[in-house]
């Protein structure tokens, strides 16, 4: 295979944004700030091949902030 010839298709190209990255310092559109976005908790059961025979949802429920809380009663499918 020959080398470009005339132009940039092949050949290397200075990246703008690697300083940033390697730095730490680049933005993501992850780290865009979403207005009304709401964040999930995953809670799972701390023993292995346990059964789960209830679920207390009260102390989660009545947690600052806590928008709802959702079981496998609560959801569909």
């Amino acid at each position: 295979m020959s080398a470009p010839v005339g132009g940039i298709v092949g050949a290397p190209v200075r990246r703008v944004d690697a300083r940033a990255k390697v730095t730490g310092t680049a933005t993501y559109a992850a780290d865009a700030p979403v207005a009304g976005a709401l964040h999930g908790v995953l809670v799972l059961s701390t023993i292995a091949r346990g059964r789960v025979t209830a679920i207390d949802t009260g102390a989660a429920e009545s947690a600052p902030g806590v928008i709802a809380v959702l079981t496998h009663l609560t959801i569909r499918g």
